[in-house]
């Protein structure tokens, strides 16, 4: 299940990037406003982080970024001809395309992080797995307090012997044993 994003947020997000982001391909600008200016494309824009296999994916950068200029994946292998890209637009307007662009700080980037549309029965699996986690580390801690604790008996108890106070010794004794059951 994919989360629903409006072509409008989409549009507004290309545009500022457009606008606060110089680009290492200046003609990939072309393919932004492309998008932007078609709404059939635009609707079938899809925001990533990684390039899916089997689908169309375009990767755009800005200079600030240490990722490639430009490329575009296809089913059949990838190329970094912007024609070509424009080209497959105008044939093919209402196919689904997912971009990846790469920019400054744009994990920081609200209306980013708001287009990117991930898998959430995978973030439904990581979090199942990570309270699965946290429980095993609960119980380990527990374990090692426990441990912990009867060595400080233990040793409590051997101080009890040393100084012959079987009162105390008795009691250590006693509290040891409630602890092993």
């Amino acid at each position: 299940m994919k989360k629903w994003v409006s072509s409008i947020e989409k549009g507004n997000f290309l545009k500022w990037f457009l606008e606060n982001n110089r680009l290492k391909r200046t003609d990939a600008r072309r393919i932004i406003e492309y998008i932007i200016n078609h709404f059939p494309i635009i609707e079938n824009v899809t925001f990533t982080e990684k390039v899916i296999q089997g689908e169309k994916n375009i990767v755009i950068s800005s200079v600030n970024s240490d990722e490639p200029a430009f490329v575009y994946y296809y089913k059949r292998g990838k190329t970094e001809d912007v024609s070509m890209v424009l080209n497959q637009f105008m044939m093919n307007p209402s196919e689904k395309v997912n971009i990846i662009i790469h920019f400054s700080g744009k994990m920081l980037n609200h209306q980013y992080l708001q287009l990117i549309e991930k898998d959430l029965s995978s973030n439904i699996r990581k979090y199942e797995q990570s309270q699965r986690d946290a429980n095993e580390v609960d119980k380990l801690i527990g374990k090692v307090i426990q441990e912990s604790e009867k060595e400080l008996l233990r040793k409590q108890i051997d101080v009890a012997l040393d100084q012959k106070n079987e009162e105390l010794f008795i009691k250590l004794v006693k509290k040891l044993k409630e602890q092993d059951h």
